[in-house]
């Protein structure tokens, strides 16, 4: 006499076998994960510029806008001081230097322009004559009294839109190649 296996297997064990079954096949398949680790594990800058870290201070951004090498560039970028006191922060490019004071619990953009709501300002901060054409890199030292002198390499962009004087209003701007206009379904 030949006998089937579900017949011996009772209503109430079915579907524990899907479950086990499931199971299984969720963790063969997270295996995946163990072997390819999350991309968002790893720290980038999203942004054309980059940061650093002086203590209290955070610099988010930072780029130099020219027109060429060796021509006068201005520094963009976001200072922010997380502290609960007055920071004063030295930037050095070349033989220039420029000293900036960050209130307290305070983000101040270092082109000269308003950060937001923030109506605290800083002078704009130039180079007077960048070492490198745009793509290269400016080294340039940020300091405070409480965390010394960091050099950071600072990325060089062209005088162009979104930075810089360059805006879409300007006769100069062209915009991307890659850029797709859609009309609108009639």
């Amino acid at each position: 006499m030949t006998r089937r296996l579900s017949s011996r297997l009772n209503p109430v064990s079915r579907p524990a076998i899907g479950a086990l079954a499931l199971a299984a096949t969720a963790t063969t398949l997270s295996g995946c994960m163990y072997l390819s680790p999350a991309q968002t594990t790893k720290s980038y800058d999203a942004a054309d510029g980059t940061n650093q870290t002086l203590g209290d201070v955070q610099l988010q951004n930072l780029l130099v806008v020219t027109s060429a090498k060796g021509q006068q560039g201005q520094l963009e970028g976001l200072a922010v001081n997380n502290g609960q006191s007055s920071v004063k922060l030295t930037i050095k490019a070349g033989s220039a230097s420029t000293k900036l004071t960050i209130p307290p619990a305070t983000a101040v953009r270092l082109d000269g322009k308003r950060s937001g709501d923030d109506t605290a300002t800083v002078s704009p901060v130039t180079v007077a004559s960048v070492a490198a054409a745009p793509g290269g890199y400016q080294n340039i030292s940020f300091s405070t009294p409480a965390n010394g002198t960091t050099d950071v390499q600072v990325p060089v962009l062209l005088d162009q839109y979104p930075y810089g004087t360059a805006s879409e209003a300007h006769p100069s701007y062209t915009p991307p190649p890659d850029t797709e206009t859609h009309e609108p379904p009639a």
